[in-house]
C-alpha cells in the first residue's frame, strides 16, 4: 500500500462550487464511478449538507440517507465534516442532541466524523468525541478525527497547534485533519507542523485539506507529503475529481498525481496513489454537466477580486452570505458607483474584502472558517456601508460578531479589541464575556424540540424530526417546524433547478418544407459537439490557462516545469476541441449554409456565442483571452 492516500471531498465541491443546490440524486447520477476511482475515502456529509438541504425545501434526512446508503452499498468508507457542538448548524447544541445525531449517522453507515472548531477550542469538540466513543461501544464502525484549523494567521503557530493536538488526543480523537478553509497557507509552516505532529504522535495519521482559491494548496500538500515520507509515515490529501477541481474547491486528483510522480525525490515519486483513469474519465461528462447547470452559484474569476480576497484570507464562496443582508448589495452598489452608475458585484466584493483586511486585527484575527468567515465578511460589509455614509465603521456590529466577541462561540483571541468586546457585551446586556458552556452542561434540547412538533400536529415525531427541530434555525421565510411538518406530509416543495440558456436545451430539428433535410439551430449544434458538458470543459480549460498565465499556482521547488506542461496541455486540448467542431457538424449532415451560420462569431445563433457565454461565466473577458491564446484557431 502506498504511503500517499487521497480522500475525495465530494461534499465540499458541491458546497463550494454549487452552494449545496443539487439534490442527492443529482449528485449520485452525476458521479456514477466515484467508488471505482481508488480514493481511500469519500466525504459525503457534513458542512451545509443538512441546513441548506432543508432551506432548499428538501427533506434533509432523506437527502443525507440517500447519499450515505448509496456509497455504503458500494462498500465505500465515508466521512462527514462536523462543526463540534455546532454540528451541521450555527449554534452550539446540548449533549443529548449531539449524541442523537451521532448515533443516527453511525446507524446510516458514516465512518469518520472530522470534528472541528474554527478557533481550535477543545471545549467545543468534547461532545462529539464522547458521543462517538459511545457509538463505538455500541458496536458502530465510526471514529472522530481531530481537526486542527490552520491558515497563514498570527494566532496559528506550530506550538499552539501541538498543544491543541494534545487536547484532541486526550478527548479520544483518532488522527489529525489539518483544515484550511481559506487556502491561505505557507508550505514551510505545513512542513514544520506535519513533521512535529508525527514526531509527537507517531501512531496518529494526518490528512490535509486546503482549498484551491489562491493556488497554494498543491505546494502545501507536497510539503506535508515530504514531512510524512521523511518519517516513513502516511499522508492523506483531500482532492477532487478533475471536473470539480480548482476554483474554490480542492486540487484535482489528476494534478496531484502529476505533482507526486514528477517530484524530484524518488521516495515521494514512488508512493503515488494508483487511480483508475477510465473511472475518472467515465464521470467527466456528467460532472461537467452538473457544474454547468449550477454555474450561477460558482465564484467568477477576477484577478483584482482574488487579490483582495487573498489579503483578507477569504474562503471562496463566503460572499454568498452578503446577499442575505437586506438592502446591502443595492446600497453598496449605489454608494460605490460613479456618475450615477451602480457598481457591479465584483467591485462591491473587492471593496468589502479590502475592508475585511482592515478589521481583522480589531477582531483578533479569527480563523476564516465557518462560522467566523461568514461573520467577518458580514461585519466588513456593514463597516463599509457605515464608512461610505460617514459613520464610524463599527457603528453597528454584525450579529455573529457580537456572539463571537462575547465568547458564545468559544475561545476569543486576546488580541481582539477591548473596545469592540465592550460594545458587543453592551449590545447583549452582559457585564462580562460568557464562559463557553460545554455540551454536557447545557439543558437537554430534545424534549423541548419534541414538544414543539407535537404542538404542531405530529403526534409521534421521529428522532430525526426532533433533531431537525433542535438544530435548524428560522431564517427569513424558512420556518423550521413548518418545514418538518411539510416533509412529514410530503408537502415540501424543493427549489426548482436553475433555468438553462436556450442553447443548452434539447435540440428540436424541424423537417424543412421541401423535405430536403432539417432546419437546425444552435441547440442542435451544441448537442452534436458534446452538449453543455463540452462547453463547460472548454470554460474550465480556458480559466485554468488564464490562472497559469497569471501565475496563480505555486509549484514546489523542482517542479516548476509542470507550469509549462499544464499550460501546453490545456492549449492543445482546446485546439483539438475547437478544430473538431466543424468536423462534427459536417459528420452530422449540417449543410454548408448551416455550418456557416453556426461558425459565424457575429451571428446570434452561432455556436461560438454559446462558447462565449459559457467561458465568460467563469470570468469577464475570458473568451477574448481564449481568442488571443488560440490565435487563428477560432
Amino acid at each position: 500500500m502506498t504511503k500517499i492516500k487521497f480522500q475525495d471531498v465530494l461534499r465540499d465541491a458541491v458546497q463550494s462550487l454549487f452552494g449545496t443546490n443539487p439534490s442527492a440524486q443529482e449528485i449520485i447520477d452525476s458521479y456514477p464511478t466515484a467508488h471505482l476511482i481508488g480514493t481511500d475515502t469519500i466525504q459525503t456529509g457534513g458542512g451545509t449538507f443538512f441546513d441548506i438541504f432543508a432551506k432548499k425545501g428538501r427533506d434533509e434526512w432523506a437527502e443525507i440517507e440517500k447519499l450515505v446508503s448509496h456509497f455504503k452499498t458500494l462498500g465505500v468508507r465515508q466521512s462527514a465534516l462536523i462543526r463540534g457542538d455546532f454540528l451541521f448548524g450555527y449554534k452550539p447544541q446540548p449533549y443529548d442532541v449531539i449524541r442523537a445525531l451521532v448515533f443516527e449517522y453511525a446507524t446510516m453507515g458514516m465512518n469518520v466524523l472530522q470534528n472541528f472548531h474554527g478557533l481550535n477550542d477543545a471545549r467545543c469538540l468534547a461532545g462529539v468525541a464522547e458521543a462517538v466513543a459511545e457509538a463505538q461501544a455500541a458496536g458502530y464502525d465510526i471514529i472522530a478525527q481531530g481537526t486542527i484549523c490552520i491558515e497563514d494567521n498570527p494566532n496559528v503557530t506550530v506550538a499552539r497547534c501541538l498543544t491543541f493536538a494534545d487536547e484532541l488526543v486526550a478527548l479520544g480523537h483518532s488522527g489529525f485533519y489539518l483544515k484550511s478553509a481559506s487556502g491561505r497557507l505557507s508550505p514551510y509552516f505545513v512542513y514544520e507542523l506535519v513533521s512535529a505532529l508525527y514526531r509527537r504522535f507517531p501512531d496518529q495519521d494526518v490528512t490535509i485539506h486546503a482549498h484551491s482559491t489562491y493556488g497554494e494548496a498543491p505546494a502545501c500538500y507536497m510539503a506535508a507529503t515530504l514531512a510524512a515520507i521523511e518519517q516513513n509515515k502516511t499522508i492523506t490529501m483531500d482532492v477532487q475529481h478533475p471536473a470539480l477541481a480548482g476554483s474554490t474547491a480542492q486540487p484535482s486528483m489528476n494534478k496531484m498525481v502529476d505533482l507526486i510522480r514528477n517530484y524530484p525525490d524518488e521516495r515521494i515519486a514512488s508512493e503515488s496513489p494508483q487511480l483508475d483513469i477510465d473511472a475518472i474519465k467515465a464521470s467527466m461528462f456528467s460532472l461537467y454537466g452538473l457544474r454547468f447547470r449550477y454555474r450561477e452559484f460558482e465564484s467568477r474569476y477576477n484577478a483584482d477580486l482574488v487579490k483582495s480576497m487573498n489579503a483578507a484570507r477569504t474562503p471562496g464562496g463566503a460572499s454568498a452570505t452578503l446577499k442575505s443582508i437586506p438592502g446591502l448589495v443595492d446600497t453598496l452598489g449605489r454608494l460605490l458607483g460613479k456618475g450615477g452608475s451602480h457598481a457591479d458585484w465584483d467591485h462591491i466584493q473587492i471593496a468589502i474584502y479590502q475592508m475585511q483586511n482592515q478589521i481583522l486585527d480589531d477582531l483578533g484575527q479569527p480563523t476564516q472558517v465557518t462560522p467566523y468567515a461568514a461573520n467577518t465578511t458580514g461585519q466588513a460589509a456593514l463597516s463599509l456601508w457605515h464608512q461610505l455614509e460617514g459613520r464610524d465603521k463599527y457603528h453597528t456590529l454584525y450579529p455573529g460578531i457580537v456572539d463571537y466577541l462575547a465568547g458564545r462561540h468559544g475561545h476569543v483571541p486576546r488580541s481582539a479589541s477591548r473596545i469592540l468586546v465592550a460594545k458587543a457585551l453592551k449590545q447583549l446586556g452582559l457585564a462580562a464575556p460568557e464562559n463557553y458552556v460545554m455540551a454536557k452542561d447545557r439543558p437537554d434540547g430534545l424534549p423541548s424540540a419534541k414538544e414543539k412538533l407535537i404542538k404542531a400536529g405530529l403526534a409521534q415525531p421521529t428522532m430525526r424530526q426532533i433533531i431537525s427541530a433542535a438544530m435548524l434555525i428560522d431564517t427569513g421565510p424558512f420556518k423550521t417546524i413548518d418545514h418538518i411538518v411539510a416533509c412529514d406530509k410530503g408537502q415540501n416543495v424543493p427549489s426548482p433547478p436553475p433555468e438553462q440558456p436556450f442553447y443548452s436545451l434539447p435540440p428540436q430539428p424541424v423537417l424543412r418544407a421541401d423535405g430536403n433535410g432539417y432546419n437546425r439551430d444552435v441547440r442542435d449544434a451544441v448537442n452534436i459537439i458534446g452538449g453543455y458538458s463540452k462547453l463547460q470543459e472548454i470554460a474550465e480549460r480556458v480559466l485554468h490557462t488564464k490562472q497559469l498565465v497569471d501565475r496563480r499556482y505555486i509549484f514546489p521547488a523542482g517542479e516548476e516545469d509542470l507550469e509549462q506542461k499544464w499550460l501546453n496541455a490545456n492549449i492543445e486540448r482546446l485546439k483539438l476541441i475547437l478544430d473538431d467542431i466543424p468536423v462534427k457538424l459536417a459528420a452530422a449532415n449540417f449543410s454548408d449554409g448551416q455550418k456557416m451560420v453556426m461558425l459565424d462569431r457575429n451571428n446570434p445563433n452561432s455556436i461560438h456565442l454559446s462558447i462565449k457565454d459559457a467561458v465568460d461565466h467563469k470570468g469577464a473577458g475570458l473568451y477574448d483571452f481564449m481568442i488571443y491564446i488560440m490565435s487563428d484557431r477560432i
